[in-house]
């Protein structure tokens, strides 16, 4: 496997290189303000940095398919090393596009997805389904996500009634991908299915409540959404029940581990400036030792995250999900473990709001947290035992007949008919 870049992937690099500095010097004003980086997020449209999980047929600078790639990947690390809480609300985006152009057809990727290359259209989350206000679990939590989001059938399409939260850029966003099971399927094996919401949809409200109070990711403006009977067109459900799960194999990990490398990899940029404007902390042999050390585990966790992309692109689709998790867990480590330490480099300075450390370690704690490593570690160690992984297993078990619209008894209605 080769890890030289080409010229085009160095090209994109550069570019989020150099708009470091501006998005580093917003940082702090979107976090004090639990804001969504507007101006910085204007920068990487102008950049063209949003339209890099959009294939190149549609317009964008991505691959067909869609977020999952390297490039994508490494513009990641590029800005979460700058801002990790950006480099958060970027994945979002890129997520929410890369469904689109896998799952969408070609109607629905040219409008959505040539939205966001002609007019900078961004995407946000209604996914999960887990209340940070409550204090008690669901009498049927269980290991495997569960989605308990209304999708009623109605003459033209559906009416969503749901309850989501940590939707996360859906505030801000043109378009939001919302998670729900089709009527009639009896899990997310089969039935899992994704569809567009717009913004300012009648019957979708959000609601900011309690966010101020998060210590990380604060920018991601994660609120809590309400769907009272909001209209989905045919036209915007994506492709049949459970494709998400049966005939989609990306995963999101990978690029969660490519923006906490990227974080890891900016706490210890910190370092070094202080090392470099301090020159007699370079005489604690002890220090100096850490740095080594430190410097080492993020190349190792580097070259995990690059293995499972070197996979993903090679269509081996098991084993590169299986590597995106671990690369995550490394990725992980690696980040809490280097900002943890950075404030034993830098000393009390880190302990103020001036430095960057105390904003870098809460979004990298916060977005550790998305899923917890239990669960994604116990895929591991499943899969090593079984000798076998599905790359949506978290979802659902690969099924020999999935269901289908018409199997459902809810037939696909042609655009020309949606009212």
């Amino acid at each position: 496997m080769a890890f030289t870049l080409t010229a085009e992937q160095k090209k994109w690099v550069e570019v989020a290189r150099s708009l470091a500095k501006d998005i580093a010097a917003n940082s702090r004003r979107d976090d004090e303000a639990a804001a969504f980086p507007t101006e910085t997020f204007a920068k990487l449209r102008a950049a063209g940095l949003l339209n890099l999980a959009v294939p190149k047929e549609y317009g964008g600078a991505g691959t067909e398919a869609g977020n999952a790639h390297l490039t994508a990947y490494l513009v990641t690390e590029q800005i979460s090393r700058a801002c990790p809480a950006t480099g958060w609300d970027l994945i979002i985006h890129y997520h929410q596009c890369g469904a689109v152009a896998r799952l969408g057809n070609e109607e629905q990727k040219r409008r959505i997805l040539g939205d966001v290359v002609k007019n900078g259209a961004l995407m946000g989350s209604l996914g999960s389904e887990v209340n940070h206000q409550e204090q008690t679990a669901p009498k049927d939590a269980t290991r495997k996500l569960i989605f308990q989001a209304e999708m009623t059938p109605v003459e033209g399409g559906f009416l969503a009634n749901a309850s989501k939260h940590f939707c996360s850029n859906a505030p801000v966003a043109d378009y939001m991908l919302y998670w729900s099971i089709a009527p009639g399927a009896n899990a997310a094996t089969d039935g899992l299915t994704l569809s567009i919401v717009t913004k300012n949809s009648p019957g979708l409200t959000f609601s900011e409540h309690g966010w101020d109070d998060i210590i990380g990711l604060r920018s991601s403006v994660s609120w809590s959404a309400k769907l009272e009977n909001v209209f989905i067109p045919w036209e915007n459900v994506l492709g049949e029940p459970g494709d998400f799960v049966q005939k989609d194999p990306y995963t999101l990990e990978l690029s969660q581990a490519f923006q906490l490398l990227g974080s890891a990899q900016g706490a210890l940029d910190h370092v070094l400036d202080v090392l470099r404007a301090r020159p007699f902390l370079q005489k604690e042999e002890g220090l100096m030792v850490l740095l080594g050390e430190l410097s080492g585990e993020i190349q190792a966790s580097r070259g995990s995250c690059l293995l499972a992309s070197a996979l993903w692109e090679e269509k081996d689709f098991g084993a590169a999900a299986l590597a995106s998790l671990r690369a995550h867990h490394t990725a992980r480590e690696t980040a809490l473990h280097v900002i943890t330490k950075a404030f034993d480099m830098v000393g009390t300075r880190a302990l103020f709001a001036s430095s960057p450390l105390e904003r870098f370690w809460r979004d990298v704690r916060t977005a550790s947290l998305h899923t917890r490593a239990s669960q994604l570690l116990r895929l591991v160690a499943d899969a090593d035992v079984a000798g076998t992984y599905a790359p949506k297993q978290k979802y659902g078990a690969l099924v020999d007949k999935p269901v289908t619209w018409e199997s459902l008894g809810i037939p696909r209605q042609p655009r020309a008919e949606v009212a």
